[in-house]
């Protein structure tokens, strides 16, 4: 006997959390279509859909003053489909419209819109493309200017990518620069980036050229600047602020043993100077991020290399003299070199290195420059997909556990979504959207290794029509190659399916941490597609009619589901199937479920040390 349920469509029109119900005017006899995950399991899952039709009196007409939705009947608001039913409810669909059309049916008499929307994958495929994952961590401690220095050669100036339209960092010179120069585009930042870095040559100590962009000196509180060095020069000035006169504060090596030391002028002669005793030597050839908090009473902290903000000094107003740190005298923030403070004449203390990433911002406490120094390093899949979420600005669930490490990722100028499927690709994991709530779900490979089966369905209880098998060439693969940059390209056949089939080749290009790797993740793909056996592609039930309701419902992504007493003629009289995606069709009687799947037997593995599946005659196929 059919369960009875009930659909439920809510809209979150002024984006606060609350959830209108327009359910009453939904035509579900124009049926409520849902799509979600992808057709099988060499493909990438895609944005997931809504469709359905609204009776219009109006209310969802954009532009329309009239009540009650006025004026949030807009693109992009968020919306979401329950089913009710005598075991609870379920959340079927999470995402955004994207539009409401108008439309008017028997001669104009009946107004209708025709809603469809996507679930937060589409908005994480056509947001701006990523920068590099050291520039988003960086931005992501938003900064009042950023410069990333990474100027194309002959370049002579360097430009805030902030988004704060901070002025340029012009070329100046001290003591009429010599034969110094600043090169733009001829050196290598942290190496994470991809991008290039500006190298300052100057002549000596003294004479050469920097960069310098005025500073809003309106601006009250504390101050940080933050950039990436590498030199083996002692001693030289790499950041400064600068008032005119004497009026500086600078940023340096120490010249005996090259740890970070500040100094201070308050336009006397005198001048006031410390060191970070935990610093690591600045001009050993290594990269090094430096970070720099003065605040108004003369306080300065430092943090090197993602370390903890440390205190390096209080410089305590002077009797005679004022305040040694004196933020709103600093008018210049100089880059590649600053007053040495060597006399009263103080002439330049030049940079002699390769900079990056300089990082400004008017506030009071020190940034956690952790995850900027981390940024692009390799860390296991799991990390990165965090990573990646917290810079894209999204929450995400991870599944499973993987050990799993990736490579230092490109992911400047690709999609948020692209960058997230490489790092499932490296895995050989899944990432989509989750459907109830907007947030992503990250699938480690782990989660299918040898998962129960959560739901048994018989043949009989399969709507007319509803299995299907298949056995074509789809699936096969037999040749190939895996990429990685840095590395050589891995490639691995199957000589007896070339035989038999000929070649079907793959080629795929991504963060794999070493050769082995993507050798090893190659001879997977091969091994499972050199001669697929025939599979079920696809399940139909009208749920509401089975006892099971419930637990169809329940059914997600890589879930699986026994198939037993099949038709006379079929393989196999009972199959373990993976959910790879599904189609939903809801009406006022029905609530039809079509389900993408794939043979679950792909992810049955021998692990060691795992109880139940490393026993000899369990299982003899080896995980990846």
């Amino acid at each position: 006997m059919a369960e009875n349920f009930t659909p439920l469509v809510e809209v979150d029109f002024e984006l606060n959390g609350t959830w209108t119900d327009i359910t009453a005017y939904v035509r579900v006899a124009d049926r409520i279509t849902i799509t979600r995950g992808r057709g099988d399991e060499q493909t990438e899952v895609r944005p997931g859909t809504l469709a359905l039709v609204l009776n219009n009196d109006g209310r969802f007409t954009p532009g329309n003053p009239a009540p009650p939705y006025w004026p949030n009947v807009k693109k992009g608001r968020p919306i979401r489909v329950r089913v009710l039913h005598a075991g609870g409810e379920s959340t079927r669909f999470h995402g955004y419209v994207n539009e409401w059309p108008v439309t008017w049916d028997g001669g104009g008499a009946i107004t209708l819109s025709r809603v469809t929307a996507t679930d937060i994958f589409k908005r994480l495929g056509t947001l701006a493309p990523m920068r590099s994952l050291l520039e988003q961590e960086t931005l992501a401690h938003g900064p009042d200017a950023y410069y990333t220095l990474a100027e194309q050669a002959g370049a002579e100036s360097a430009g805030d990518t902030s988004g704060h339209g901070h002025p340029p960092m012009g070329v100046y010179t001290y003591s009429g620069g010599g034969t110094g120069e600043v090169d733009f585009g001829d050196g290598a930042g942290p190496g994470t980036d991809g991008l290039a870095a500006v190298v300052f040559k100057p002549q000596s100590a003294h004479i050469g050229r920097f960069l310098a962009t005025p500073r809003n000196t309106a601006a009250s509180g504390a101050v940080v600047l933050a950039c990436w060095i590498n030199t083996t020069v002692k001693g030289r000035v790499f950041l400064a602020l600068w008032g005119g006169d004497s009026i500086a504060f600078v940023v340096k090596s120490n010249e005996s043993d090259g740890k970070l030391n500040v100094a201070a002028s308050n336009g006397s002669t005198a001048t006031i100077s410390a060191g970070l005793t935990s610093s690591p030597n600045l001009a050993d050839g290594s990269t090094h991020l430096v970070a720099v908090l003065l605040q108004p009473g003369g306080s300065v902290y430092a943090s090197v290399d993602g370390g903890p903000s440390t205190l390096v000094a209080t410089f305590s107003p002077h009797a005679d003299f004022g305040p040694w740190v004196n933020l709103p005298a600093y008018r210049w923030i100089f880059a590649g070199g600053g007053p040495s403070f060597l006399g009263p004449t103080t002439p330049g203390s030049l940079f002699d290195g390769t900079m990056s990433h300089l990082w400004y911002g008017q506030r009071n406490t020190m940034p956690d420059w952790t995850q900027v120094w981390e940024a692009g390093n390799p860390e296991t899949t799991p990390e990165r997909f965090a990573r990646l979420c917290r810079v894209i600005g999204t929450t995400g669930t991870v599944s499973g556990a993987s050990g799993t490490v990736i490579n230092a990722q490109a992911a400047g100028g690709r999609a948020p979504i692209q960058a997230l499927r490489d790092v499932a690709g490296v895995e050989a994991g899944l990432v989509y959207a989750s459907r109830s709530g907007d947030s992503i779900v990250f699938e480690c490979r782990t989660h299918r290794y040898n998962r129960p089966s959560s739901l048994t369905l018989t043949a009989d209880q399969l709507a007319e029509g509803g299995l299907a098998w298949s056995d074509d060439d789809q699936h096969l693969v037999n040749d190939v190659t895996h990429r990685r940059e840095g590395g050589a390209d891995q490639r691995w056949t199957d000589t007896g399916s070339i035989t038999a089939y000929g070649t079907y080749a793959d080629e795929v290009t991504l963060p794999w941490s070493s050769d082995t790797d993507a050798l090893l993740s190659a001879q997977w793909k091969v091994a499972n597609g050199a001669d697929p056996p025939p599979r079920i592609t696809s399940v139909s039930v009208v749920a509401n009619t089975l006892t099971s309701y419930g637990d169809v419902l329940a059914l997600d992504l890589s879930d699986v589901v026994t198939l037993a007493g099949l038709p006379a003629g079929s393989p196999q009289n009972e199959v373990d199937v993976h959910v790879e995606g599904v189609v939903e069709v809801i009406d006022y009687r029905h609530h039809t479920l079509t389900f993408h799947t794939s043979p679950a037997a792909v992810s049955r593995v021998w692990r060691l040390g795992v109880p139940g599946e490393s026993e000899l005659g369990v299982n003899t196929k080896l995980s990846l």
